[in-house]
């Protein structure tokens, strides 16, 4: 089985009127402000699956600072969830810039029957140790009703581009530390903070955390896939592709020049997933 844990579907308003909604949300600007940035419609997402062959695809939507648009967001995901019988996995997104309504929105949507949160961000200001804080209520539902986490973490070097934030590593290693029970997936490889699984205390921390390898061809070459395997296990690396940003092939194309086993690649490109959302 193929699975993608990482594509991205907006409200079929924003995607209709992309200016105005980049006017109201500084977070979604930073990312969608150029017409260059695709935007992938509901067809968009089936075809590309079929086309690719992949069985099951990840679809979440944006973090928006209004709880009325994030609501809006899930309920869209979730009717095209019902549309296809369950060939789309719903993430429920959450306001990161209103906590007490994201902590309702957690629990309706994981009450509801969404297979977990996220991509949760703060593209306004990043990751810093207060708002790595302020999401404990939201873990707290997640943690009761046993859904993983998929959290948006960038690298801190390198070269800038749009979404890209500050990220407090040592506050997010403390608030996984904090959440033994939550299973969490660090988007983009968790910005390489996997290195620091080579120190045991990290290790132990990082037990219950996986990485996506979402715009991976963007931020690293094929090295990265037999470094995340040596030091995580094959078992903890999950096949996201970022769709629309990036699709399947792209990521093929590294897998075939990594020096990693048969099973290692069947598990990244679908078997870890299917363990953690239990697709049968």
């Amino acid at each position: 089985m193929v699975v993608d844990f990482h594509i991205h579907l907006f409200p079929q308003r924003v995607r209709e009127n992309r200016g105005f909604f980049c006017s109201s949300d500084a977070g979604f600007a930073s990312l969608y402000n150029s017409p260059k940035a695709r935007m992938a419609s509901e067809a968009d997402i089936v075809a590309y699956l079929d086309q690719c062959g992949i069985d099951r695809g990840v679809v979440f939507g944006f973090p928006w600072e209004s709880p009325e648009l994030v609501k809006i967001n899930n309920d869209e995901i979730w009717d095209f969830h019902e549309k296809t019988g369950g060939r789309i996995i719903p993430f429920a997104v959450v306001s990161c810039t209103d906590i007490a309504s994201a902590h309702r929105e957690a629990e309706r949507t994981l009450k509801q029957g969404f297979a977990g949160l996220g991509e949760l961000a703060f593209y306004s200001w990043g990751w810093t140790i207060s708002l790595i804080e302020s999401i404990q209520p939201i873990l707290d539902v997640a943690s009761h009703m046993k859904k993983p986490v998929l959290l948006h973490v960038n690298e801190p070097v390198g070269h800038t581009y749009p979404g890209k934030i500050r990220i407090d590593f040592e506050a997010l290693v403390k608030l996984i530390e904090r959440n033994p029970s939550v299973e969490f997936v660090l988007a983009h490889f968790g910005g390489g903070l996997f290195v620091y699984t080579m120190m045991p205390e990290i290790n132990a921390i990082f037990s219950n955390t996986y990485v996506d390898t979402a715009a991976s061809p963007y931020l690293y070459d094929q090295r990265v896939f037999a470094t995340a395997c040596s030091l995580l296990g094959p078992q903890k690396i999950i096949f996201g592709s970022d769709y629309p940003l990036l699709s399947l092939p792209r990521y093929l194309k590294d897998l075939d020049l990594a020096n990693i086993t048969a099973d290692a690649r069947a598990a990244i490109l679908g078997g870890n997933a299917q363990r953690l959302l239990k697709i049968k």
